[in-house]
């Protein structure tokens, strides 16, 4: 069946709201099976919970609420009047979560709390699977800011990045959550990996926290890694895996810059060759999306930072830049592109290597609104840190 076409134009007050309603804090993506909505979000009494919603009401279907209170981190830095090392707690003035995106697949729903805690549960009913504290019990590398990334399906294993010595990628049965392989010792990031088919070969990229590796989703087999230095160890934004085997990544903050390579096999490994690196492309917590040879979306490296960018992805050439959208997260509907930004507002742009054109603009949500919305047919669903709502692009 072909998507739901979206109206070209809006009317003067905006698109037609079918639902809203109060949720709890949180930047967990929106997915859906059709019938049902998944996402997740912060409770009461230092509680995370995973709730499945109608799609046609917003009413809840089912929420499986845990424990996950904000990890204490011993940091190696001693004390001045105590001598003793200093505790750190994670960081929450951005949000407390959680962040990351749940995964659904053969009827079962992948998830990733703030502190680490992976839950395996069944779609239709919530009921639990299976769990790991990757953090506490797995020996997980911290991250300060909250798990963001976001789980990935790959033939019978979910593969997340985990960060550690001997277990910076981590394959787990689907079906049981006993570990499938672990490989790499490199600190995990806020990304997200992705499987690309490279000359008839599946291979796993990953954006760790200063690098980006390639491997084998089958083994964890590591085929090559590249520096890519951010200044805090932030990499948040997903590689894009493009045409002719051109992969494009970016840091989360002013170093490095983004970056294409270009994959190929070569003597029975996958192998980067440089294509163009590009320090005035900054990233953001979202990514580009692409439109031919263009890629449009954020180009921001701090808080403040507003610029909508359109680049060549074949030579990392800016084309152009706005200012006044924040942090825009785009959805590409059928060339038109659907715009939220961390102002919560939504616009529909149309892009093209020439600039931008606003062809409708509509206040939805409170700052900051840094989730991706969710595009089904022509409903979109949306969220802040407050409400959760659909609205109609038809």
């Amino acid at each position: 069946m072909a998507p739901a076409p979206i109206a070209n134009q809006w009317p003067e007050d905006g698109p037609r709201k079918l639902w809203s309603r109060e949720i709890g804090d949180g930047f967990s993506t929106i997915v859906s099976d059709g019938r049902m909505l998944y996402t997740m979000y912060r409770g009461d009494d230092d509680q995370e919970v995973i709730a499945a919603l109608d799609s046609a009401t917003g009413e809840t279907m089912w929420a499986h609420r845990y424990p996950a209170p904000f990890i204490e981190f011993e940091v190696e830095e001693t004390h001045k009047e105590t001598g003793k090392n200093r505790i750190a707690k994670q960081v929450t003035k951005f949000g407390t979560g959680p962040n990351s995106t749940p995964l659904l697949v053969n009827g079962r729903l992948f998830t990733l709390g703030f502190t680490g805690i992976m839950k395996c549960l069944e779609a239709a009913s919530g009921k639990v699977l299976w769990s790991h504290d990757l953090y506490k019990d797995m020996g997980a590398s911290y991250l300060r800011f909250g798990w963001a990334t976001s789980p990935l399906a790959y033939g019978d294993t979910v593969i997340v990045l985990t960060g550690g010595k001997g277990q910076g990628v981590t394959a787990f049965k689907q079906a049981t959550g006993d570990v499938a392989w672990q490989s790499s010792d490199l600190d995990a990031s806020y990304s997200s990996p992705i499987v690309a088919n490279v000359d008839g070969n599946d291979h796993l990229i990953a954006y760790m926290s200063n690098e980006i590796i390639g491997l084998d989703p089958t083994t964890g087999e590591v085929h090559w890694s590249l520096e890519h230095k951010n200044q805090y160890g932030t990499s948040i934004a997903t590689p894009m895996w493009c045409p002719d085997n051109l992969l494009y990544f970016v840091n989360g903050g002013d170093e490095a810059g983004g970056r294409v390579v270009r994959l190929s096999a070569k003597d029975g490994k996958i192998a980067p060759e440089e294509t163009w690196v590009n320090r005035k492309i900054r990233g953001g917590l979202s990514n580009p999306v692409r439109i031919g040879d263009y890629l449009y979306g954020p180009n921001s490296a701090g808080e403040n930072a507003k610029l909508f960018t359109g680049f060549d992805l074949r030579t990392g050439e800016i084309a152009w830049q706005e200012r006044g959208m924040p942090g825009p997260k785009c959805i590409n509907a059928e060339g038109l592109l659907v715009v939220l930004d961390d102002d919560g507002n939504l616009y529909l742009v149309s892009a093209d290597p020439e600039g931008i054109d606003v062809l409708g603009k509509t206040k939805l949500l409170e700052s900051p609104a840094w989730t991706a919305p969710t595009l089904i047919g022509s409903r979109l669903y949306l969220r802040d840190r407050k409400t959760i709502m659909a609205i109609d692009l038809g």
